[in-house]
């Protein structure tokens, strides 16, 4: 495939909210792909994110319809950066159309039914020789994070932490937030047999939780706390770190140049590249080299723990109805 030859799609191209759409579509433009395309729920939002994505140089077709543009355009890729409700009819038209997919996490809303389903499209698009990505950028973060502490060793450790601040609040707070910790966790610690132990979920308040739990993998488990405060409007804190050794996300404008930090009394700091156009490079240059492309196991691990998360966080979310 040459670089004039991949052509990508994005849906959920405006950058609306908590979106993630324009900068995805920005990070393929500068990996050498070209986003020609972008679905919106109507007219008026697609034509804003096409309009939205011209200063940076890509001249994108808007469309109020996202199967029309996957049928109507020669795309090799899709871009999934609508809400989780929407992924999975967006999937399975990619997978019609033998599109790669970059999906934003979570791949699919931890339901019930979220595990099969999750994991018969992995199948399904492995299958049909096709890359399955989920844009769960902080494992890309773990490279840094050494440089800052050399002398820790994450694959060896024995405990996990992670500090976010998603804009969502309450029960929501746990798949908008989680699928990071996870994604580090799945891919330092594979598990035979995916499954959080030890699982405790607790809301301070319908803006902040803490959710302890031993990930399974690794000799004998790893024991994870993952801390959630709601915060409205970026730069959003985020902190990560193993056996109590923690790194802190800093941003420094202008520029939107970042860092790892260290606590305390050192506060030493080393350059962190956008982990998110880490997970974007990574995707253009995998699907360049034409796979094959095995379903990802932690990204599997993943649908199963994000579930057993979220079906604990129900019992015990402000604002729950007994019953």
């Amino acid at each position: 495939m040459t670089l004039r030859a991949f052509r990508v799609g994005v849906v959920g191209a405006r950058k609306a909210r908590q979106g993630v759409g324009e900068h995805l579509a920005r990070f393929l433009h500068t990996a050498g792909a070209r986003v020609v395309a972008v679905a919106g729920t109507t007219a008026a939002t697609a034509a804003a994110a096409a309009a939205a994505l011209a200063p940076h140089g890509i001249e994108a077709t808007s469309h109020h319809d996202v199967a029309a543009m996957v049928r109507g355009e020669a795309l090799d890729a899709l871009v999934i950066a609508s809400p989780a409700v929407t992924h999975e009819a967006c999937l399975r038209l990619a997978l019609e159309a033998g599109l790669h997919v970059l999906c934003e996490k979570p791949l699919l809303p931890p339901d019930e039914r979220a595990v099969e389903a999750g994991s018969r499209l992995l199948d399904d698009f492995a299958a049909a020789g096709l890359l399955l990505a989920v844009n769960t950028q902080w494992r890309h973060a773990i490279g840094p994070y050494m440089l800052l502490h050399p002398d820790v060793a994450p694959r060896a450790a024995r405990s996990f932490e992670m500090r976010l601040a998603p804009g969502s609040g309450g029960l929501e707070m746990i798949p908008d937030a989680l699928p990071h910790p996870l994604a580090i966790l799945d891919h330092l610690f594979p598990a035979d047999r995916p499954g959080l132990r030890d699982l405790d979920v607790r809301f301070a308040s319908p803006r902040e939780a803490v959710l302890t739990f031993t990930h399974p993998g690794g000799a004998s488990g790893v024991r994870a706390t993952v801390r959630l405060a709601t915060c409205e409007h970026p730069p959003r804190p985020a902190s990560f770190g193993f056996d109590g050794r923690l790194a802190h996300r800093v941003i420094t404008e202008p520029g939107y140049r970042l860092a790892l930090r260290s606590d305390p009394p050192d506060a030493r700091e080393v350059a962190l590249p956008d982990p998110m156009e880490a997970v974007v490079r990574r995707f253009v240059e995998r699907v360049r080299k034409d796979g094959p492309f095995p379903a990802e196991p932690g990204v599997r691990a993943g649908l199963v723990h994000l579930r057993d998360a979220v079906v604990a966080a129900a019992r015990v979310a402000p604002g729950r109805v007994p019953g």
